[in-house]
């Protein structure tokens, strides 16, 4: 029995649970999709990223100002800060270092913005099957006080809901579980990736 199969019983038998079933595998794809098509490093770092880093090799630091300054991305606001009170004298190069680690967490944040639901659902997705299985052990034990063929099918059905469910329940769990690890992999690269191009820029500053 195929998982179609799985769901269409479930959706018979106990149509609640299939469609929070549904609506939690549909929405878990669609923040997969979603971050998985914008988690990249070009959408992390400021435009014009290779001509700011060219800017400090020069040691023209007033013109990676300005382009920072330019840009409306939350990391370019927060090295254009930076930078500015380097400029001014205000911090060292290694306080500099401290403070920009210290904000990294902004940027994790804002790759994995989302994704939380998607680990959420595994959970949820599991609950909701025995929920289902419950729905189905109630028509079982229904079933056995009647002894016409009506009882017989209410037998049936009561162990195809409590079985469908909790089947349905896990394949919807393990397909988050899937995406969860496979976009936590991406985000957790580029992160690394973001990460590294911004000690290459604390080392371009004299």
């Amino acid at each position: 029995m195929g998982p179609l199969s799985v769901f269409f019983t479930v959706w018979k038998n106990a149509p609640v649970v299939a469609f929070l079933l549904f609506l939690l595998s549909t929405i878990s794809l669609a923040i997969f999709l979603e971050r998985f098509f914008n988690v990249k490093k070009s959408k992390v770092l400021p435009n014009n990223w290779s001509n700011i880093k060219l800017y400090l090799l020069n040691g023209n630091y007033n013109a990676a100002l300005i382009a920072l300054k330019k840009d409306k991305k939350p990391l370019a606001k927060i090295l254009a800060n930076l930078l500015e009170m380097y400029i001014k004298g205000e911090i060292s190069k290694v306080e500099l270092r401290q403070i920009l680690e210290a904000e990294s967490s902004i940027i994790y944040y804002q790759l994995s913005r989302g994704v939380s639901f998607i680990s959420m659902s595994v959970t949820l997705s599991t609950l909701l099957g025995l929920v289902g299985t419950v729905f189905g052990l109630i028509e079982v034990f229904g079933a056995f006080s009647l002894t016409t063929p009506e009882g017989m099918k209410m037998l049936a059905r009561g162990i195809a809901t409590s079985l469908n469910s909790t089947a349905a329940g896990l394949f919807v769990a393990v397909f988050s579980y899937i995406l969860y690890w496979i976009i936590k992999e991406r985000i957790n690269s580029v992160y690394s990736k973001v990460l590294k191009e911004l000690e290459d820029l604390v080392e371009l500053l004299k």
